[in-house]
């Protein structure tokens, strides 16, 4: 079991690590290969390949600005920044423990009160979804505290992203412009990987020809995390992993949702918000903590209602169905020796990426050595070959390339691609929660007011606003006296 479970999470650390290959691709490809396994070693291979895959993306988010998967986005912000001033080992000692510590934790509420936890999924309806989107949004201003109004742009053309395809509640046809490729929407992989990879390939080619100052990187520094690096950090792990955790629960938020939550809370508290963007690494740690403690939290729902989290968990839903096995209540008696492998997989599976990380981390920093005119085309190919495989078509290929070109427009123009970034993670949950609790109160939005959640939600949000707001103008005031 141990040795199926290594190489699990070996291989799912490869597909985190390439950009264009993710977790849940790993996983579709494993699936059909664990039917001649047992239940046990087909789920214990499953989960290695989980848990890899989505530490794995911090590799390629730090060292090459291009988030291996969606779930690793935001570590670009300060990974990358922390990797260029000759750090690289120190960014991913960040990252990698704090990738352990938010597994960890999230294991931990998996055991003790999975079953108590799953519940509060069942709370939330069209409105408090909703308005959990819009507290989100709000880290728009957070990003974007130097011009909010280029920042709300983003966000609204991010938005806007996710208005393409077939409408899921009236199912009419939107801004597809004729082709039937686009009904189901623009893919999440091809545009997140066009987004961050076309405008950082557009700058790095003009860079080429250039005399540019070379990253010193120190050969010795040693890649063990230490108790000194994470001081007066401990409070930052424990909400990033509880806001993990939750957003875990709650099926169809996912990593990437909570990664800029994390981060958005991590820079309202920090004593140094103005490092964040600039390799800060609380920003790292809030990232990568976040994301990986998503992964135990959407076991919850998965395995006590059969409501798979996020896109690997309906997955593994699959593999537990390819036995014969349904997830649910009956599940914990039927199968309670399955239940505490699981248990045992995910906790073991966080330890072992955190081990072979540390073994491998070294080979990993040589891509700084790697001349771009040499590793660009690289990164295009498995670009390509990764929007390709993700549906088995070149037009995604395409949308990769044009979401890019739109990308680096956009940044030209000052607007924020964070920004665009999480409108588009958050629109569709937005827009259709909105609609959904419109229709289903005939046509009434003061019936939002009837849940207490969603008000303090909305509050929240609207803190989040203002807050920016009311210091930038204190600022202005101290600086004209």
């Amino acid at each position: 079991m141990i040795v199926l479970l290594t190489a699990g999470v070996l291989g799912g650390m490869i597909f985190g690590a390439i950009p264009g290959l993710t977790a849940a691709l790993g996983v579709s490809l494993m699936l059909p290969f664990t039917f001649h396994m047992t239940p046990d070693q087909g789920i214990c291979t499953l989960i290695g390949i989980y848990v890899g895959g989505i530490s794995g993306g911090l590799v390629s988010a730090t060292l090459l600005n291009v988030p291996g998967t969606s779930a690793s986005m935001v570590t670009c912000f300060d990974g990358s920044p922390m990797a260029r001033q000759g750090k690289p080992a120190l960014a991913l000692s960040y990252g990698i423990t704090s990738s352990l510590l938010g597994g960890v934790f999230s294991g931990i509420v998996l055991i003790f009160v999975s079953k108590k936890l799953a519940e509060v999924a069942l709370i939330f309806s069209y409105w408090e979804y909703f308005a959990m989107g819009i507290v989100g949004l709000s880290v728009v201003v957070a990003l974007c505290s130097k011009d909010i109004l280029k920042g709300l742009i983003g966000a609204v053309i991010g938005m806007l992203l996710t208005t393409v395809g077939v409408d899921k509640l009236d199912g009419i046809a939107r801004f597809t412009f004729g082709f039937y490729q686009l009904d189901n929407g623009l893919t999440e992989l091809a545009t997140i990987m066009g987004i961050f990879v076309i405008p950082e390939v557009f700058s790095q080619i003009q860079k080429i020809g250039q005399k540019t100052d070379k990253i010193e990187v120190d050969k010795k520094a040693s890649v063990k995390p230490t108790f000194s690096m994470f001081k007066g950090c401990g409070k930052l792990l424990a909400i990033s992993s509880v806001i993990g955790t939750v957003i875990g629960i709650i099926p169809g938020v996912g990593q990437s949702t909570a990664s800029l939550i994390a981060y958005n809370q991590a820079r309202s508290m920090s004593k140094h918000p103005e490092e964040f963007g600039h390799g800060s690494r609380e920003g790292i740690i809030a990232s990568e903590t976040a994301n990986n403690a998503v992964c135990g939290g959407a076991l919850i729902p998965m395995l006590v209602m059969g409501i798979p989290g996020d896109m690997v968990t309906s997955l593994l839903l699959g593999g537990l169905t390819i036995h014969g096995l349904s997830a649910g209540p009956l599940l914990f008696s039927k199968q309670p020796e399955l239940i505490g492998n699981i248990y045992v997989s995910y906790m073991v599976g966080c330890v072992i990426m955190f081990v072979l990380f540390l073994l491998l981390m070294r080979f990993f920093i040589r891509v700084i050595d790697i001349p771009m005119n040499f590793l660009l085309p690289l990164i295009m190919l498995m670009c390509v070959i990764g929007t390709m495989t993700s549906n088995n078509r070149v037009f995604d290929s395409w949308v990769f390339l044009a979401i890019g070109v739109l990308a680096a427009v956009l940044l030209n123009c000052g607007i924020s691609l964070p920004s665009v970034v999480l409108g588009y993670v958050l629109g569709s949950m937005v827009e259709s929660n909105f609609r959904k609790g419109v229709i289903a109160n005939r046509g009434s939005v003061l019936s939002m007011f009837h849940h207490p959640i969603a008000v303090v939600l909305l509050i929240i949000a609207a803190l989040l606003v203002v807050l920016p707001l009311i210091k930038s103008r204190k600022s202005h005031k101290h600086s004209d006296t």
